[in-house]
């Protein structure tokens, strides 16, 4: 029977796809706007520490658009509110998911909210 193989290979889809994304802001339906990530039934932020253009890039492609224009932060950013999830978030820009990417951890931050990452992407 194939169910094993189909089975496994449903799981293993399950768990890349396991750390949702959203963004968040005025622009968010524009593909612009503070990037949040789901940890322990929470959504929440991710502080700009080494933020950057493979960073921004990571998290386009995990939402689905085609480019990363630029990375956010500081004023660019609209604040968020509750967790700060992750800080020093280091990526090469080839993963597929931005958690495969160096962090401190989650939740192991000394961020403030106007501090948070913020990403450009687009389609086009």
């Amino acid at each position: 029977s194939h169910s094993p193989a189909v089975l496994s290979f449903d799981l293993s889809l399950i768990r890349l796809t396991a750390t949702a994304l959203r963004l968040q802001g005025p622009l968010s339906a524009n593909g612009t706007g503070r990037v949040e990530i789901f940890y322990d039934g929470k959504w929440g932020t991710i502080c700009h520490n080494y933020w950057n253009a493979a960073n921004a890039r990571v998290v386009c492609r995990q939402l689905g658009y085609t480019y990363a224009v630029k990375a956010l932060k500081g004023d660019d950013v609209p604040d968020g509110t509750g967790h700060i999830w992750l800080d020093n978030v280091r990526c090469t820009g080839s993963e597929l998911n931005l958690t495969s990417c160096s962090h401190n951890g989650w939740g192991n931050e000394n961020c403030e909210h106007d501090n948070d990452a913020g990403v450009e992407c687009s389609s086009t």
